[in-house]
């Protein structure tokens, strides 16, 4: 007999639409990535500290730290995805600057199953013109 698979099942921030499996966790992870450390009631340690690299020269020794904040904080908060590859990349279309990310995806992880796994990659746009444009609006 077949297991069926439990898909965690959110709402887009966007558009209201409804959102499963990885979709979902895609969301959650620029939720995470993008809220401050200490902002969140009854959630302080929720978030991460990417922010404090803003304004920041890029080194090689900065992009470590990025990497490492981005991970610890994806794996701290998101049971149902661990990175495997992470690359900063200039996205083409918008002229901004991107996170392409891949690693497995586990649909019933926040259960504490870790035997379904699937394969998962995308690119998170960090800094993008016309998420700028609205940021200064």
């Amino acid at each position: 007999m077949a297991a069926i698979v439990r898909y965690r099942t959110g709402i887009d921030r966007q558009t209201g639409k409804v959102l499963v499996g990885f979709d979902h966790v895609r969301q959650s992870l620029g939720v995470i990535w993008t809220t401050k450390v200490n902002r969140r009631l009854m959630l302080l340690d929720f978030g991460s500290s990417l922010r404090r690299f803003l304004a920041e020269d890029i080194t090689p020794s900065l992009v470590m730290e990025i990497y490492d904040e981005l991970v610890t904080s994806a794996h701290k908060w998101e049971p149902e995805y661990r990175i495997s590859d992470l690359q900063l990349v200039h996205l083409k279309r918008t002229g901004g600057l991107g996170l392409a990310h891949g690693g497995t995806y586990y649909p019933e992880g926040r259960f504490g199953n870790y035997a379904i796994a699937e394969n998962a990659n995308t690119i998170y746009p960090l800094a993008d013109r016309e998420r700028l444009s609205r940021a200064v609006a």
